[in-house]
């Protein structure tokens, strides 16, 4: 239903709502209520803001957790992935770096001025996640996958999200995607792992 509001609203330029499909569920019934429909909103672009943006109240707590304990593990939150057949590194890298360039948040350091902390979002090369190889076998990979969920991110000068391709054959491998909780949630394992 709101993927065909979302067009109607693309396409013809006019506002319907969820209840208004509901009491005219034919095509006839909705192109009656075409006109009575207000007109699209504004769609969304980007738009210019300061260089240095606050934190959220969750961020802020985190971020205070990060100073006072220093970098740790604590807040990671990890993703592995097991791929079976030959795996084609430079398309993966190429893959990641896609998916960090499109989301902002993955792609934010958090340094300070003055004793304020503030988001930076980093573009181009800065903005370049880390993807790491590591070779093993089905003997370590227990403790090479324990080792890489461990990594302490470094939030003021590091990205929060890593990957970690652990292979343990030419056609077996565990990818390891860890991202700090200040920039993502368990909610975000999945869509992450989507994309």
């Amino acid at each position: 239903a709101v993927r065909l509001l979302s067009r109607i609203r693309t396409t013809l330029g006019t506002e319907l709502t969820v209840r208004d499909l509901f009491e005219a569920p034919t095509v006839a019934g909705l192109a009656a209520r075409l006109g009575e429909g207000g007109g699209a909103r504004a769609a969304l672009v980007p738009m210019a803001r300061s260089e240095r943006l606050p934190l959220s109240f969750a961020q802020q707590r985190l971020w205070f957790l990060h100073r006072l304990e220093g970098p740790s593990a604590t807040y990671n939150v990890p993703l592995a992935l097991r791929l079976k057949g030959e795996l084609d590194l430079t398309a993966l890298r190429a893959a990641f770096h896609d998916l960090v360039e499109r989301h902002e948040s993955l792609r934010t350091v958090f340094p300070e001025a003055d004793g304020t902390p503030y988001q930076h979002v980093r573009n181009g090369d800065a903005a370049r996640p880390v993807l790491e190889v590591v070779e093993t076998d089905s003997a370590g990979y227990g403790e090479a996958l324990a080792r890489a969920i461990r990594h302490p991110f470094d939030l003021v000068s590091e990205l929060p999200v890593r990957a970690t391709v652990l292979r343990l054959s030419a056609d077996e491998h565990v990818l390891l995607l860890l991202a700090h909780h200040i920039a993502s949630d368990g909610w975000s394992t999945d869509p992450l792992a989507h994309d």
